[in-house]
Parts: structure tokens; sequence; C-alpha cells
């Protein structure tokens, strides 16, 4: 079928039209620092290595030196020559992560727990790979929200969106993307669009699988008007 211009024009201003906002210009972030280990269950004599990614200000990672400090050694201790974190004695303490890269300090701050003794003298090692959460916010005026899990699985992680799930049908190119950089979908993973083969859930729970990453690849999930680059809703990922 031959689409005159006139009509094709005016396709495109509509469609312009109803993914309106105020444009991202600038998609530059704050340097950041993601601690990956999760301390929900940390018990007297519980050892772990500190799993830890930092990210430029174009949410790239890059290969930096940390240093490690605990507001107070007595409950948490922090090995610096070794990264490691060690619970001493029942109680709280504030572990401050913290690394220098272009010329400027970035820390991340993680509150500790420490539960009753453990069994175990030798100490345990906590898994790094528990579950994330996220709830998606809308960052314009079309429908975004709902909260999710992710969990790993086999060569790769499973989204689970709750019931509360939405994201906006009338949107003229939906996209959600996993990514480290919130304000820009280059260099992000599209993991599902309007006119994929399977199609597209815009309401209620569902899960998605994703094949080829990790559980800790990534900090934020989002939703965007795709032609337009424009992102209507936006999660961070964070521990459960």
């Amino acid at each position: 079928m031959k689409i005159h211009q006139p009509f094709l024009l005016l396709f495109i201003i509509v469609g312009f039209n109803s993914c309106i906002q105020e444009d991202i210009v600038n998609d530059e972030i704050d340097a950041s620092i993601r601690i990956n280990n999760s301390f929900s269950n940390f018990k007297v004599n519980d050892q772990v290595a500190l799993d830890a990614f930092f990210f430029d200000n174009l949410g790239m990672r890059q290969t930096v030196a940390f240093d490690l400090k605990s507001s107070n050694p007595t409950t948490v201790e922090v090995d610096n020559s070794n990264k490691t974190i060690t619970g001493k004695a029942t109680g709280t303490a504030v572990i401050t992560v913290s690394t220098l890269y272009g010329g400027e300090t970035t820390t991340k701050e993680t509150t500790v727990t420490v539960n009753a003794i453990t069994v175990n003298p030798g100490g345990t090692t906590p898994t790094n790979n528990t579950a994330k959460v996220g709830t998606i916010t809308k960052t314009s005026s079309y429908a975004s929200a709902g909260d999710f899990e992710i969990v790993a699985i086999t060569n790769g992680i499973r989204i689970t969106f709750a019931s509360n799930y939405v994201a906006d049908q009338t949107l003229p190119g939906f996209a959600m993307y996993l990514t480290n950089n919130p304000n820009s979908i280059s260099g992000a993973l599209k993991i599902d669009a309007q006119g994929d083969s399977d199609g597209v859930i815009y309401k209620g729970a569902h899960s998605i699988d994703v094949i080829g990453v990790g559980i800790n690849d990534f900090g934020y999930l989002t939703h965007w008007c795709e032609p337009f680059r424009i992102k209507v809703g936006q999660a961070e990922i964070k521990n459960k």
C-alpha cells in the first residue's frame, strides 16, 4: 500500500505528540558503586569477600580498587588487604566502600546488622546470588508502574512482575530495557518491545527470562518510548 506524503507527515507528527515530554539532553549520570553482597542474614563469624562494581558517569563498568571502612569494627571488621567483611559481634555497623577514579572519589554505604552467633566458628560465606527487587515508577504522564523480583536461573535471570505491573499501551513504540545508565538506551539491553514475536504484556503478573546475563549485571529497569528515545518509567534494582 502506498502512503501519500501528507498522510505520512501527519502520522509522524501525531506519533511524536503522543510521546512528548521534556526530553533528556544530558545522558550523563553520577559515578556510582554498586554493592552486590546481601547482608540480610549476616551472623557472627560470617565472612564474605566484597562483591562490588564501579560505574562511570556514562554507566560503563570500570575496573578500580576499592577501600573499605567500618563504622564499628568491634561489630563488623573489614580487611582491606583481602577485601573481606567479617561479623564479630551482634549489632549494627555501616560499611563505607570508596574508590578514586578520574580524580574524583565515589563512595557507597551499606548497613550491616550482625545477628546471633553461628554454630560454625570457622565462618561461612553467604551467597551473593540472592534475589533482587525493584519498583517501577513513571517519569512522564504515561502509565508505568509495578513491583518485580529477579532471580538467577540456568544461564540467565528471570524477572517476575507482580499483579500491579502496568506499561502504557498507547505509546507508539514501547520498549523495556535493563541498563546501568537510566538516562540512555545506548548500551542498554532491550528485553521486551512492541512487535516482539512473543508480544508485549502491558498489565498484570507475568515473567520474562533473560538468557546470557547475570543477576548483578544491571542496576536499572526502564520503560521507553523508543522511536523518540523518551523515558517513561524506571526502577532501581536493589538487593532483596
